[in-house]
């Protein structure tokens, strides 16, 4: 049996000792002249020694590849024989046609019930089929992603368990998204909407080189056929302060014409926590400085997708995403002196922030297929823009204890921020009678414009009333051409092997006219990708992969101007930062409900910001450097269990040994140590009726490094309890997260020979009521249209 939702052109026990011959055809049902889906066609060998065979697809259409020579050909549906002929096969291929079977099975009431396993490993990925799990009644896809298998989020920050860095997709198109807007936008999207989430560690050569270590594609469901549904939720979530939420999505898809619309918005309070602790030779700086932040959030998309032939697909979408931002933080720093560790001097502070980032996002993509063996073009128009007016101000008082001498200090920062990308791609898929073709190529040109107005008084010893401001500007373009190709070769029903090149020419120019300030970049490289999976049945495979990434620049990252948090505390870019390149390695075994992996990963020339202090004045500079070269060693195992009916288990268990070197000479030691995170998700179903059902999530990250920093421990207890109602179209869930408040970062590090600890904590405990309300034509049939109609980009981090 096969899945409902997987295109199928699958041939079974193919022989590869002779010259080979496509067999192809349509069947359909004599009177209504439908389709007929999974049916299963068959050619046998009079000896029946060898049995080929094949499924239709949703449009009736099948293919087998046979040795020349004299076969029965079958078709069954639903165990039933519907047809026999008799077939003679030579040397050239053989097209039969449309085929027309009396088939007495009432179609639109058959119901396919196998289903794919919940975790499945193909030969560059790991597939979570979310639609086949209880996680499709989570919530939304952040809330999916913090069970997936090889995947951590943590403050809504995502990652992928022993790599660095990760870019994430919504049907295979990149979401061009800070992290934050990211974490943001995939909340917007509701868990029912998702059919599965792919854990690519070594991306093949058709996906951008960029995302530095690996990539996560979100496979989200198609528009069923000749139907509409909608959806409403909203939540309330309690935290320190309250936030709440409300989505609506309606779709809509009727002939040749599908519509897909949802609309989020989101208002609340959040808080922070944090505590940073300087050493320095004179004196301990202890700085709290805990925040509120307001925030009011709206993330809108439409999809449309028109079939204009059998052959010729077309559509287009738009996305928006607003908020509005503001943080009033009052930080106070206590001096103490190093040798009686008495308070000799305070600063007390008022910072505020204020940002208003604006995200649209157009894309226009268009079709074509060559064939019914799945030969097709691609072409994708994308276009995104990205606005933000980004206010930073602060004043306060310096008192020394001693004197009660007071000095003043006062700045502020505002950048205007307009990023702009377009790109034109275009895909290719040839499956051969060899191997199967891909190749393509991408067009891409960015542009980012800050126009900065800044002040910073420094200490002075009246109260600032004045802010002579400065004006500075910060431009940045960037160009890439890029070409790749990949071929895929299943020899035999146990040996797969999948080669990949991508070449990527990229021209760079940061200048700003102040500072007189210009800087040229221009670079060619390969990224080639290597992948061999060997099966020895349907429940045991090993892979063996490699790829080479790269990891760009945000456009912050570069900006040269600075900007002060205090006299004491700056931050600024680095127009000369280079791209970072990481190589991959992989070995993979899979058997059944378990996976085990061996991973390797070489992180050359890495950029990151870094906290450089001043020894004797006290001061610290935040830059960005390409000053780390890591090598990292790990094994990673995932085991589902559901051998009990009414209980599942996901469990994880990561650990990594990391060397890193820095060139940077504040930064001379080597840091070397392990890393480990185990994780268990349990879904139990709490009746017969299947309505009520309880989860339990746990993580526990154990003492570690990361780069420069020595991390603590760190863990969550999360519960969740969902009840459906109403023939299973309204849930309401209740959900408390980080119970025991165990998710707080804690870091420390020497730069300059000077200790610095710092702690946060993102108010990640919380009780949330979630009531979910589905609605619309239910009676959908069993045939689908594909319509592929979802694109973002990714990049446009502020």
């Amino acid at each position: 049996m096969t899945n409902k939702l997987t295109f199928l052109f699958s041939t079974v026990l193919v022989s590869i000792l002779n010259a080979q011959i496509d067999i192809t055809g349509t069947i359909l049902e004599s009177k209504s002249q439908n389709p007929i889906e999974f049916a299963e066609v068959l050619l046998i060998t009079d000896n029946i020694s060898n049995i080929i065979g094949g499924i239709t697809n949703e449009k009736g259409e099948f293919k087998l590849v046979a040795n020349s020579g004299t076969y029965k050909m079958q078709i069954i549906y639903v165990g039933q024989v519907l047809y026999t002929k008799q077939l003679t096969l030579t040397n050239d291929p053989l097209n039969l046609g449309i085929i027309t079977v009396d088939n007495e099975q009432q179609l639109d009431e058959v119901i396919v019930e196998a289903k794919k396993r919940i975790i499945e490993r193909k030969i560059d990925r790991l597939v979570f089929n979310v639609e086949n799990s209880t996680k499709s009644a989570e919530g939304d896809a952040l809330e999916v992603l913090k069970v997936t298998p090889g995947v951590r989020v943590q403050n809504d920050r995502i990652t992928m368990i022993g790599k660095n860095s990760v870019s994430v997709l919504i049907n295979d198109k990149i979401v061009r998204l800070s992290q934050e807007e990211l974490g943001n936008f995939l909340k917007s999207i509701a868990s029912e909407d998702i059919k599965s989430i792919e854990v690519i560690t070594t991306p093949p050569a058709k996906y951008e080189a960029e995302g530095n270590s690996g990539l996560i594609n979100i496979q989200l469901k198609q528009a069923k056929q000749d139907s509409w549904s909608a959806m409403t939720r909203a939540y309330y979530r309690q935290r320190t302060k309250g936030t709440s939420s409300i989505l609506g999505n309606f779709n809509f898809h009727k002939n040749k014409f599908g519509l897909s619309a949802s609309l989020n918005y989101t208002e609340g309070v959040w808080h922070r926590d944090q505590d940073v602790l300087a050493n320095f030779p004179d004196a301990f700086w202890d700085t709290r400085a805990p925040f509120d932040a307001d925030l009011r959030r709206i993330n809108g998309r439409l999809d449309m997708s028109y079939k204009l032939t059998e052959k010729w697909n077309m559509g287009g979408q738009y996305i928006y995403n607003s908020m509005e931002y503001f943080q009033d933080n009052n930080p106070f720093t206590s001096i103490f002196e190093d040798s009686s560790q008495e308070i000799t001097r305070s600063l007390q502070s008022n910072t505020k922030l204020d940002n208003q980032p604006v995200f649209n996002s157009i894309n226009y993509y268009n079709e074509f297929s060559i064939d019914t063996l799945g030969r097709k073009v691609t072409l994708n128009l994308d276009y995104f823009d990205y606005r933000n007016n980004d206010v930073k101000s602060y004043n306060g008082t310096s008192v020394r204890e001693s004197t009660l001498a007071t000095q003043f200090y006062r700045g502020i920062n505002i950048n205007e921020q307009n990023i702009k990308n377009g790109s034109v791609k275009l895909d290719v898929e040839l499956p051969l009678k060899l191997f199967n073709l891909s190749f393509g190529g991408k067009l891409t040109k960015s542009v980012s414009n800050n126009d900065i107005q800044l002040f910073n008084s420094g200490l002075v010893n009246a109260a600032v009333t004045e802010l002579p401001i400065v004006s500075s500007d910060f431009e940045y373009s960037e160009d890439i051409q890029a070409l790749y190709f990949s071929t895929n070769k299943k020899i035999n029903e146990h040996w797969e092997i999948q080669l990949g090149l991508r070449l990527e020419t990229t021209q760079t120019e940061t200048s700003s006219s102040n500072l007189a300030l210009t800087t040229k970049n221009d670079y060619n490289k390969l990224f080639p990708t290597f992948y061999i999976a060997y099966s020895s049945n349907n429940n045991s495979t090993l892979t063996f992969n490699y790829s080479k990434r790269i990891e760009r620049p945000r456009f912050l990252d570069l900006n040269p101007n600075v900007f002060f948090l205090s006299p004491f505390v700056s931050v600024e870019g680095n127009p000369f930062l280079q791209p970072a390149f990481v190589d991959n390695i992989e070995l993979a075994y899979s058997n059944k409900n378990f996976e085990t992996k061996i991973y390797f990963s070489n992180e050359d020339a890495l950029f990151g910001q870094v906290p450089l202090p001043n020894a004797e004045t006290n001061e610290t500079r935040f830059t960005n450097e390409n000053y780390i070269n890591t090598q990292r060693f790990g094994l990673t195992n995932n085991y589902t269990f559901n051998q009990i009916s009414w209980w599942s288990s996901n469990n994880s268990f990561d650990l990594n040994y990391s060397i890193s070197d820095f060139d940077l000479a504040e930064i001379p030691q080597i840091q070397k140590g392990f890393n480990a995170r185990i994780s268990t998700n349990n879904d139990l179903v709490l009746n017969k009726s299947k309505t009520l059902l309880f989860n339990i999530y746990y993580w526990y990250s154990l003492p570690g490094v990361d780069g420069i920093y020595d991390v603590k421990s760190m863990n969550s207890l999360s519960m969740s309890l969902h009840y459906f109602l109403m023939n299973k179209n309204l849930k309401i869930s209740l959900k408390g997260n980080d119970i025991f408040k165990g998710q707080i970062e804690r870091i420390s590090t020497i730069t300059n020979n000077i200790f610095q600890r710092e702690r946060y904590y993102n108010d990640s405990r919380s009780v949330q009521l979630t009531v979910l309300y589905k609605f619309g034509n239910n009676n959908i049939k069993v045939k689908r249209n594909k319509s592929g109609n979802q694109a973002e980009k990714r990049r446009a981090d502020n």
